[in-house]
């Protein structure tokens, strides 16, 4: 490995930029998180950006539910308040609420991930929210100056705020895409053809050194827990004398995503 791609120096490089947007909006920033029945991780995560929220000076209003119609009330509360600037739905949601989600007006959507907002990323739109972990991967390869011009980029996972997002942002710089998931057969070959590696499917330290050529690029999406510790979709340890470069867990694309999810709210209060 000759580069480590962590993520704390383009958090950095995220965080200059909307700090200076954030010193000149007329509006402060005001977030409406909805959860329903919420468990012990999912708290933990709400209240890791409740308190990034704070450190800005970002209103963070949470309604915790119990029921469906409760979730529903909230929400509908949250799209028609004037002062809310920003509405997040802490996942998993049941499908059931799906629709109402989609109903999330485009300037609230912080996540970006509404079918309005997922369309316009779809036919290259600027200026929108996107799903931030699919943009962490494109803000951290920029950072680094990995060009994707003509590169066998191969994202593994297809979910619909890391796997299908990427598709769009990934052909807009110009990379050949080849998306891998469950169902694919002879993953290990498609893997081997790849410059690029995109890990997004969430099982533990999957990707081992025989799956990849000699200097590729790996990025690691996932967040997995084996014996207590947290690790990635990449066996870092196994891999990383093969790679040319590679991101670490922790420490790498969850730093970045939870900057870029700042910036959208503060681009809702704009």
């Amino acid at each position: 490995m000759e580069i480590l791609l962590e993520g704390k120096s383009v958090s950095k490089s995220i965080k200059s930029k909307f700090e200076e947007k954030l010193n000149k909006l007329e509006k402060k920033p005001k977030i409406a998180v909805l959860t329903l029945n919420p468990d012990d991780s999912n708290m933990a995560y709400i209240k890791k950006i409740e308190k990034n929220c704070i450190d800005y000076g970002i209103v963070f209003n949470l309604s915790i539910t119990k029921t469906e119609q409760d979730f529903i009330k909230e929400l509908k509360k949250a799209k028609e308040s004037k002062e809310i600037t920003g509405i997040m739905c802490q996942q998993p949601l049941p499908r059931s609420l799906f629709d109402e989600i989609n109903t999330i007006p485009l300037e609230k959507d912080i996540e970006g991930i509404t079918h309005e907002s997922l369309g316009k990323v779809f036919v290259g739109e600027k200026n929108i929210n996107i799903p931030c972990t699919s943009k962490a991967v494109i803000e951290t390869l920029d950072f680094y100056n990995i060009d994707l011009t003509g590169k066998n980029v191969v994202v593994v996972g297809r979910s619909n705020i890391v796997g299908k997002p990427l598709i769009p942002q990934l052909l807009e710089k110009n990379a050949t895409v080849t998306v891998c998931h469950s169902k694919t057969q002879n993953i290990a070959d498609i893997l081997k053809m790849a410059d690029i590696i995109i890990m997004a499917i969430g099982k533990a330290k999957f990707l081992k050194k025989e799956m990849i050529k000699e200097g590729a690029i790996i990025v690691d999406v996932g967040i997995n827990f084996e014996d207590g510790k947290i690790c990635g979709d990449v066996d870092f340890d196994d891999v990383k004398e093969k790679a040319y470069a590679i991101t670490p867990v922790p420490g790498g694309i969850g730093v970045v995503t939870n900057a870029l999810l700042i910036e959208n709210i503060i681009n809702s209060a704009i």
